[in-house]
């Protein structure tokens, strides 16, 4: 790697999430839910690289994949903001290689957004550290906050911007991803939400916080009466061994819970067979990798 700014570059993973427990608990005036989840980040991961570059301007490609590329994507807004927070004239490239399902529930576009933020942070070396850069991440949306903090999962209060970190519950040790090959718009899941039933959030506290919650996803009750075929994809789950599987955020990806390795892959292998789009992994975080 070269020494000279211009040229100097640093590769990062964006890991993937699911709501391992999900709560809605109100809309606020601005339109923005109030939640309780449990957050939790898995080694399933897209990868980025960040690029200095002598020619102004932000490009951002993404080999193979139909996301926007310009300003309408998180990527580019979290450069954006970077740049302009820290007073720098941008001149930045990023190559943006998409793992994770696109509109699944599995937050792939907030996590790249935080990878930028993290990654930048680290190439400039503007030390701007976790506050900062969680200020800069709530603006780009509610889960950003929540991959820019290192702790692998995390109690996400407020909008997901008040976060706890939590040890990841006993026995989630390998899941199991089915996403059955669509997107569904998080926009329409929360607009089609009943508010009439509005829950209080789970009590607990200590060490043993995250094991006292239940796997639980309030949003499952809409995304699966407009996609049926999400209730087949949890029986078929269940049936293959899993200690719980339900839908991950507002969907319409489906995790599946196991212990150990060898159940996870066989059920993977049986779902594999029908569905396409199907992926073991287990809880991690990304690391930065120069």
């Amino acid at each position: 790697m070269s020494s000279s700014p211009a040229e100097r570059k640093l590769a990062i993973q964006a890991p993937a999430k699911i709501n391992y427990y999900l709560r809605i608990l109100g809309k606020r005036p601005d339109g923005y839910h109030e939640l309780d989840s449990l957050m939790i980040k898995l080694e399933l991961a897209d990868d980025l690289v960040l690029r200095r570059r002598s020619t102004a301007g932000i490009e951002v490609r993404c080999p193979g994949k139909e996301v926007p590329t310009g300003p309408a994507n998180l990527v580019y807004q979290a450069a954006a903001a970077f740049f302009a927070h820290c007073r720098l004239d941008p001149a930045l490239e990023i190559t943006l290689t998409k793992r994770i399902p696109v509109a699944a529930g599995l937050g792939g576009g907030s996590s790249d957004a935080a990878a930028v933020l993290r990654g930048l942070d680290q190439l400039y070396g503007t030390g701007l550290g976790l506050e900062q850069l969680q200020a800069l991440a709530r603006p780009l949306g509610a889960d950003v906050p929540f991959f820019v903090q290192p702790e692998p999962a995390a109690r996400a209060r407020g909008i997901g911007e008040q976060l706890t970190p939590v040890p990841v519950p006993a026995g989630v040790n390998w899941i199991v991803l089915v996403n059955p090959g669509f997107g569904v718009s998080t926009k329409w899941v929360y607009d089609n939400f009943p508010l009439t039933k509005q829950s209080d959030p789970a009590n607990f506290t200590g060490s043993s916080a995250a094991e006292a919650l239940p796997p639980h996803n309030d949003l499952e009750a809409v995304t699966l009466a407009g996609y049926p075929e999400l209730a087949t994809i949890r029986r078929q789950l269940l049936a293959a061994g899993a200690s719980a599987a339900l839908m991950s955020g507002s969907g319409p990806t489906m995790f599946a819970v196991f212990a150990e390795e060898p159940a996870a892959r066989a059920c993977a292998a049986g779902m594999a067979r029908q569905y396409r789009k199907v992926y073991v992994t287990r809880p991690c975080w990304g690391v930065v990798k120069r």
